[in-house]
């Protein structure tokens, strides 16, 4: 029972430890109020001040990248409603898809793939490039997939193009908007990958960094210090 309460003692010094660090890191400037999205501030981004010049133009350029996911989103999610109005084959699951890839896409690709790198080249952070690597590239995957244009997955991709082409030249012409910017993402996305990927070398980033930044970050979450916790409880009580 005694050394139950020295390690409730010691836990609960730990927790405060943390606060006073945290308060401190907000007095020191390390705290920056939210200001992006502008009409309803969620995070804070500010490529100019916040990213080092060396790796600027490389977040300036994804960045880029995804504003054009952004607007490829809405161009897709209008060809597809388009698709629903000329009764187009599987257009309303086309439709519906398209509603929810770019309501959803929007935020996800955001906080998935670009924070990342933008945290990477802010930090230094391996980890943070590997996750943009792997997110990246099954966004990419995703939009190639879209870009194809299967009826009913979501994409007025090059299929539709070509059916509608031929019997409603409007929609037509939306698909064949979604289909170009489509592929182009893809085209610019793989370029964007090449220059990351040239990047990170030239820093001189390794995956073993990434291996034990993803182990550390474990370590230091919640989850991270109730296991290790439990395991020194256990240790206590079986001493």
């Amino acid at each position: 029972a005694a050394r139950e309460a020295e390690l409730e003692r010691r836990e609960q010094e730990l927790k405060a430890r943390e606060a006073r660090l945290k308060e401190r890191e907000k007095e020191v400037g390390g705290y920056h109020p939210p200001n992006f999205p502008p009409f309803k501030p969620l995070v804070y981004h500010d490529i100019q001040n916040d990213i080092p010049e060396a790796g600027r133009w490389l977040v300036k350029r994804l960045f880029m990248a995804w504003w054009l996911s952004t607007a490829t989103y809405v161009i897709n999610f209008c060809a597809a409603f388009g698709l629903l109005i000329a009764k187009a084959e599987s257009g309303g699951g086309t439709f519906g898809l398209a509603l929810v890839i770019m309501l959803v896409g929007t935020p996800v690709s955001f906080v998935f793939w670009y924070q990342p790198v933008y945290n990477g080249v802010k930090r230094d952070r391996s980890i943070s490039f590997f996750l943009f690597f792997f997110n990246y590239g099954f966004h990419l995957a995703f939009s190639a997939l879209l870009a194809i244009g299967i009826p009913g997955w979501g994409g007025a991709g090059v299929i539709y193009t070509l059916q509608q082409l031929g019997s409603n030249i409007g929609v037509g012409i939306l698909c064949a908007i979604a289909s170009t910017l489509l592929i182009f993402e893809v085209v610019y996305g793989l370029w964007q990958m090449k220059a990351v990927s040239g990047y990170y070398r030239s820093k001189g980033l390794t995956a073993q960094q990434a291996k034990e930044q993803a182990i550390q970050g474990v370590a230091a979450s919640g989850i991270g210090r109730e296991l290790a916790g439990a395991a020194i409880k256990t240790s206590f009580t079986g001493a």
